[in-house]
């Protein structure tokens, strides 16, 4: 099939694209001395983690539940969960994943720690946990320095327990600094936190196996940083419009992500309507102020939502609007948000579909 077959609105992805983004992170993270466990929330895909673990990726973060489990369901056998989990089923079905693999999660505080705890000890086993350090994005997470060291502690000492590590996520500066010498000062003050843990940590005596941080927006400043010992980025396997004005990832990897729509109405000289509206492409970065608009592959538009399934294409000049029954493609302003908007992906090279592809627990 071609691509130009597709019904639409379509998400195509372009797999020989993936495939360098994949590689060019795995060498550069390889040269930093530094592991690579790129985060899932961006492709939703064992099809894409396995690609990524033949690379040489030495796991897989998710940020949801649903996610690990179709991840390590699917044979993807470690796994660390990014996210706190505070229900006695939510635990219980995170548990049941070490029937199939690895799988760490993290925990910030002695509330779900003990939750967590708890429900190990019923089942004679001790869950594998990462403490969650708050190294300025403010939200989850102990302080850096001694409370996280306190807390990690904390762990050690809790039946149920296993200290694996810790994990500091620079998140606010991802894509919210363009500079990349303004991003990397703001990203080891960030780091700072981290440092500083890890010596209030060996104070104590502990030494944590692993240490967690980075993301695309800062990956070559995270990877190498001393005492980091991986990296979980996840944009740059598909990257976007935003992460596009991001130097240097913008250019460091490239956009292998597509949303495609079709004109089904020039209602005027310089107006046309696309069935690529809401439930077609993340456009939540506009609320933000970073804009969150996806860019037309066609000169001269300019893209404005116009409801659930239409989008409007203005035109400069009448000579630029395209007609009824004509192909655009989008890139959207944020990969990750547009790929949860759809039930399947399609692989592509060149102008052939290659495969039609789950995306796995939306």
């Amino acid at each position: 099939m071609k691509i130009d077959e597709l019904p639409t609105p379509a998400l195509i992805i372009d797999l020989d694209a993936v495939e360098r983004n994949i590689t060019k992170m795995q060498e550069f993270v390889r040269s930093r001395g530094c592991n690579l466990r790129p985060h899932a929330k961006s492709h939703k895909s064992p099809f894409i983690a396995r690609k990524q673990l033949k690379a040489g990726a030495i796991g897989q973060c998710c940020q949801t539940l649903l996610e690990a489990e179709a991840l390590m369901l699917a044979g993807i056998e470690n796994v660390l969960l990014t996210h706190n989990l505070a229900s006695p089923g939510s635990i219980d079905r995170l548990l049941n994943l070490r029937k199939n693999g690895e799988i760490m999660v993290i925990i910030d505080g002695p509330e779900n720690g003990e939750m967590l705890a708890k429900a190990a000890r019923h089942r004679g086993m001790a869950a594998d946990v990462i403490v969650e350090v708050d190294i300025g994005i403010n939200k989850a997470g102990q302080q850096p320095g001694e409370p996280a060291a306190k807390f990690a502690r904390w762990v050690t000492q809790t039946e149920g327990l296993r200290l694996r590590g810790i994990m500091g996520y620079e998140g606010h500066l991802q894509i919210s600094t363009p500079s990349f010498e303004e991003r990397k000062a703001k990203a080891q003050v960030a780091l700072g936190g981290v440092t500083r843990t890890l010596s209030a940590l060996s104070g104590m005596g502990i030494v944590p196996e692993i240490v967690t941080c980075g993301g695309t927006g800062t990956y070559n400043i995270t990877a190498g940083y001393p005492g980091i010992t991986e990296i979980q980025p996840g944009s740059y396997i598909y990257m976007d419009r935003r992460y596009g004005e991001i130097a240097p990832a913008g250019t460091d990897f490239e956009k292998a992500m597509n949303v495609i729509g079709t004109v089904v109405s020039t209602a005027t000289p310089t107006r046309a309507v696309t069935d690529v509206g809401w439930k077609a492409v993340g456009i939540e970065y506009e609320g933000l102020g970073f804009g969150g608009m996806p860019t037309p592959l066609l000169p001269g538009l300019k893209y404005t939502p116009g409801g659930d399934e239409h989008g409007v294409l203005t035109a400069e000049d009448p000579k630029y609007r395209p007609s009824v029954g004509d192909r655009v493609r989008f890139i959207p302003a944020h990969c990750d948000t547009t790929l949860n908007l759809y039930g399947t992906f399609y692989g592509v090279r060149g102008d052939r579909v290659e495969l039609a592809c789950p995306v796995a627990r939306r």
